[in-house]
């Protein structure tokens, strides 16, 4: 069987070029069969997955190696096939996708991980989510509006990410427009719909429809989520002063912040969320534009675990 293998060279401020030479060594040294492609631009992995299963008419295996916008693009070439297997191999800043389907988030753990999973089929069903706002598509760790979706818009085009990554700092980057926008961002009425039941929240910071628990580098966002139950968990954030707001981002890395009161949650497989103000949106950390968005989990897909 070859393995097929999908790299985002600049993942990781390009750390994930140096991180393919050691996995290639691996594979060589072991003998095992297997064909490779780079990402060069931003949806590379989409149009190179997509090419790789039109290409390939038997079932296959499609190792991602960069980050969680890496697996993003390679889930969205690939979710319309059914001959695919996934496998993920870690190395990028946030890699919560490993997190997801608990996977070793260092390379070494993650590859061998995923060579014994080849070799023994292990396989399990994992839960894609559709999406359909400004920009249509599939996501795998989870969809946020509001006030999360405004500092990822932020972080992602400040000139210090870059440079403060390359340091292994970047996540003062998001602490900093965590603090900055916390005093300038205005909480909104938001309308939800969760499998036909409406709720309305007139003062919210954000909502996050999560496949799993994780986001943001490790974030317990969502601590009950199941990636292969076919649904999808919905934590909303309203009414919550801007001290307790800044609290609640601090008990998210253990999931304790589901205890408060201003936090709401629900599980299910059709989610509409509207507002009277343009939501900035973003799908698995990247930009999906702004508006409402329907959200649904209606398809699951083969990962090595």
């Amino acid at each position: 069987m070859i393995l097929y293998f999908i790299v985002n060279p600049s993942a990781k401020n390009e750390k994930c070029k140096k991180t393919w030479k050691k996995i290639e060594r691996t594979l060589r040294h072991h003998h095992i069969r297997y064909h490779v492609v780079f990402t060069k631009a931003q949806g590379d992995g989409t149009k190179l997955a997509q090419q790789i299963a039109e290409h390939t008419h038997e079932p296959f295996i499609l190792i991602a190696v960069g980050g969680d916008g890496t697996m993003h693009e390679v889930m969205n070439g690939i979710a319309m096939y059914d001959h695919v297997t996934v496998g993920y191999i870690p190395a990028g800043t946030g890699n919560d996708f490993a997190r997801g389907i608990k996977l070793s988030i260092t390379w070494r753990k993650a590859l061998s991980q995923m060579l014994s999973s080849v070799e023994g089929m292990h396989v399990d069903s994992y839960d894609i989510g559709a999406f359909k706002s400004a920009k249509q598509g599939v996501f795998v760790n989870n969809v946020g509006c509001g006030f999360d979706a405004h500092i990822s818009r932020k972080v992602n085009a400040s000139k210090w990410k870059q440079i403060l990554n390359r340091l292994y700092l970047g996540k003062f980057v998001y602490v900093f427009y965590l603090l900055k926008e916390m005093f300038l961002y205005k909480p909104t009425v938001i309308q939800l719909t969760v499998d036909q039941k409406q709720y309305t929240f007139s003062n919210a910071w954000l909502v996050t429809v999560a496949n799993h628990p994780y986001y943001g580098g490790g974030m317990k966002i969502a601590p009950f989520a199941q990636s292969n139950d076919q649904h999808l968990d919905v934590v909303v954030v309203d009414n919550i002063s801007r001290l307790k707001l800044l609290a609640l981002f601090v008990t998210v890395f253990w999931g304790g912040h589901i205890k408060m009161k201003e936090v709401h949650t629900f599980r299910g497989k059709y989610i509409h969320i509207c507002s009277n103000t343009s939501l900035p949106l973003h799908a698995d950390g990247e930009q999906i534009g702004e508006g409402e968005i329907t959200i649904s989990a209606n398809k699951q897909i083969r990962v090595l675990k």
